[in-house]
């Protein structure tokens, strides 16, 4: 059975990690369409992480 200490640091661990790719996310789409600067890489490494960490919330519920 995990703690409630546990429980919390991994609510804070995937809200953090959500946001933070979320922003990556947001940042290679900008630069891709909008700056006209294409980072396909990096684009496809930040839509990979964010359902990645999408996944790993969902499994957490």
């Amino acid at each position: 059975m995990k703690t409630k200490t546990t429980t919390v640091i991994e609510k804070i661990f995937n809200s953090a990690f959500i946001t933070l790719s979320s922003l990556g996310l947001s940042y290679s789409l900008i630069n891709n369409f909008i700056l006209d600067k294409p980072n396909k890489d990096m684009l496809l490494i930040m839509i990979c992480l964010f359902f990645a960490s999408i996944a790993s919330w969902q499994r957490k519920k």
